[in-house]
């Protein structure tokens, strides 16, 4: 017979902040550029963050690899020693990361006093992946509703002005409690769109957009496209479907959407 796991104490997690799909800020990480800034030496640093020079030289070379600007900037002595200081991006970095570990230590402990009961905790962090499994997810507010019969048309206005125009079914509106003026999250998932060099027709949204990167195996392309208003777009296509297309960064690309494949999220 198994036993039930009934109370729950304590909620507790590890917090990294990735970049370009690589891990970039870590506890350990954060806790060496806190050291550097401290002791203005890698191999002081090291040793008060119970980490290895290695370890921490390694550390140190991947976060200013995916930093915009350099964390920190070091004197003479390389990996053999020397001199390190941080920098105004490295105490930045590290500010970000403690406000956003508080945060994260919060919204934990609210959990773990609101859903004691493991089987509503595991109910609870089910829904919770159900609602962030689309790739593209776009927070805007309702502005317009449309309900008929079965099926219900929503239309989303992004900060930027943007129109994203969804179709769910009636039921799903009613348990959403949608209304006009709320905030909701577009999800669009990377395979619905459909992406041209020119605007499609028999499409509900047409939206137009320029490639900031481009990633690609054998067989698929995926690109990231930058809309006007500043919100981005992953799209995951056939290469064959963009064969003869401009592909290059910067070159502008057309992303096309059914609102039926427009999925409604709420908090």
């Amino acid at each position: 017979m198994n036993k039930k796991m009934t109370d729950i104490d304590s909620l507790t997690g590890s917090l990294w902040l990735n970049k370009d799909t690589h891990n970039y800020l870590s506890s350990k990480r954060i806790a060496l550029l806190e050291q550097i800034e401290q002791a203005g030496s890698l191999t002081k640093a090291a040793k008060l963050a119970g980490m290895s020079y290695k370890s921490a030289w390694d550390a140190l070379t991947t976060m200013n690899s995916l930093a915009d600007q350099p964390l920190t900037n070091a004197a003479a002595g390389g990996r053999d020693g020397g001199g390190t200081q941080l920098t105004e991006a490295g105490s930045r970095a590290v500010q970000l990361y403690r406000t956003i570990e508080a945060e994260h230590a919060r919204v934990l402990e609210k959990l773990a006093d609101k859903y004691a009961d493991y089987d509503q905790l595991v109910v609870l962090l089910q829904r919770l992946a159900m609602r962030t499994s689309a790739r593209n997810n776009l927070r805007g507010e309702v502005v317009d509703i449309d309900m008929r019969g079965l099926l219900t048309s929503l239309q989303i206005k992004l900060p930027s002005g943007l129109i994203i125009k969804s179709v769910i079914t009636s039921d799903s509106a009613f348990s959403l409690v949608i209304q006009k003026g709320q905030q909701v999250f577009a999800l669009i998932k990377a395979p619905c769109l459909v992406l041209a060099p020119k605007p499609l027709g028999g499409y509900d949204n047409v939206l137009l957009g320029t490639i900031v990167k481009m990633t690609q195996d054998d067989s698929m392309i995926e690109l990231k496209l930058e809309l006007a208003g500043g919100e981005k777009l992953s799209a995951v296509v056939d290469k064959k479907t963009l064969a003869n297309c401009d592909l290059s960064i910067g070159a502008q690309m057309v992303a096309h959407v059914a609102a039926s494949q427009v999925l409604i999220g709420v908090e």
